[in-house]
């Protein structure tokens, strides 16, 4: 279904789809739970990895599972333990009717908000389209809901009770973002960008520093950003039209086959691109470039102000990028194997983490909220671990905790794994071989 004349279109494929799934699923119900027994009866976890907390104001914030496996948001004070629940997604979907998605803390940490979606008699969200549930705090740690905005599909929190958000049109797509003053009538939110382009599919993030708002337009081979600050009022600038007086600014105009992604640091702007080698050309780009790390200063962060901020060999690949106060964390390819890279702003200084089986893995950095935290958890996995966390310590590049579960029955000592080149014509192709070690040591005695 390429291209729906309408939501309810839209909706309706998706319920025949679904209802398509179960009717061919019909009577493997048995087989399921079989198979999925099977496979925890496989594994067998060493130690858990306890919940990625973030400190801020005052209050420290977790995200654990209760007894029926559903998602709670939590928090307690810092100097405390006594635990406040947020949302208990369990709760949720059986008081109120709706599938939790995301949950958001607003700055002055009096309330929150989560994007929840509507459950239907399936007991499952089929809509693309949430609602936003905006809950106050109390001080004596009541939760109560204050009011609920309706078609919204992403969102991030501005200063002093403000909330950003998207909506969406009658084809579910994503092509306006709206400000919200918290507590005032959803009719006087106003119109901080429309993306007239049907192609495009229109997203709202923040910094991780806090200071801008980052406003995506993008497709599926390109993307055009915005920026604003995140303290610009939107609501005394409604007469000036939709540039609001100047306070959205254009990073690159949209480009075929080029991408980009920005954060903001230490007073300039972060960016991953694929770009071209001259940021400011727009000469016509046929395949994708790899991915390179520039920087702009943030009062002049058009294309013509870009210059390198990281460089990689022609042999590496940067595949993503995490920005702390005093690092930037970087993942790289290199030659198949991972490799991350911790590039210290204040000493201007780059090295590498140490990975665990000789970098035999795969390395999946996980997302930190904490904008001046000194540690990074990363997830591995390998043929011999089926998954495994660790915790590096940015200041000394160490190792501070790990957690790691395997397959039964395999004692992940008695195998090797390593990495062999194998040339194919005019290419080499890299490939993971996993061996007893008796077998590598009889080759090579």
């Amino acid at each position: 279904m390429q291209r729906p004349q309408s939501g309810h279109e839209l909706a309706e494929y998706l319920r025949q789809e679904t209802q398509y799934a179960r009717n061919a699923m019909k009577g493997s119900a048995r087989l399921q739970r079989q198979i999925a027994a099977e496979m925890r009866q496989a594994t067998e976890v060493h130690t858990m990895p306890p919940p990625v907390e973030t400190e801020s104001g005052g209050f420290v914030y977790y995200v654990r599972q209760n007894a029926g496996g559903s998602t709670v948001y939590c928090r307690r004070p810092a100097n405390a333990r006594s635990e406040q629940v947020l949302v208990d997604g369990e709760q949720l979907a059986r008081r109120d009717g709706y599938e939790l998605r995301t949950l958001l803390v607003s700055d002055d940490h009096d309330c929150f908000a989560c994007l929840a979606a509507p459950l239907h008699d399936s007991h499952k969200a089929l809509s693309e389209s949430s609602s936003l549930l905006v809950y106050s705090l109390g001080i004596s740690g009541e939760v109560k809901l204050v009011e609920t905005l309706e078609n919204v599909f992403n969102f991030a929190f501005g200063p002093r009770n403000t909330v950003f958000y998207t909506v969406l049109d009658e084809k579910l797509r994503a092509h306006r973002v709206m400000g919200h003053r918290i507590g005032r009538p959803q009719t006087e939110d106003a119109v901080v960008f429309d993306e007239p382009d049907a192609e495009c599919f229109v997203d709202i993030t923040r910094t991780k520093d806090k200071r801008y708002h980052i406003v995506n337009s993008s497709t599926l081979d390109s993307s055009e950003l915005r920026v604003f600050r995140s303290d610009c009022d939107f609501w005394q600038t409604q007469s000036c039209g939709p540039s609001h007086c100047g306070q959205i600014r254009l990073i690159r105009r949209r480009q075929k086959n080029v991408e980009y992604f920005i954060d903001h640091h230490s007073g300039e702007f972060v960016i991953l691109t694929n770009c071209p080698k001259d940021p400011s050309s727009f000469d016509s780009v046929v395949e994708p470039l790899p991915f390179r790390l520039l920087r702009a200063p943030t009062e002049q962060p058009e294309a013509k102000d870009w210059t390198e901020l990281l460089s990689v060999s022609d042999s590496e690949r940067i595949e993503d990028v995490e920005v702390f106060e005093k690092h930037i964390v970087v993942s790289v390819k290199r030659q198949g194997l991972p490799a991350v890279v911790v590039y210290n702003r204040p000493l201007d200084s780059r090295a590498e983490l140490r990975l665990p089986y000789n970098g035999n893995c795969t390395v999946r950095p996980e997302p930190s909220p904490r904008y001046n935290a000194s540690t990074i958890r990363l997830s591995f996995s390998s043929p011999v671990h089926l998954e495994s966390v660790a915790e590096y310590n940015l200041d000394t590049l160490d190792m501070c905790n790990s957690w790691s579960a395997t397959p039964l029955h395999i004692d992940s000592g008695d195998f090797v794994v390593r990495q062999v080149r194998v040339p194919h014509g005019d290419v080499v192709v890299p490939m993971t071989l996993i061996h007893p070690e008796a077998a590598y040591w009889s080759q090579n005695a």
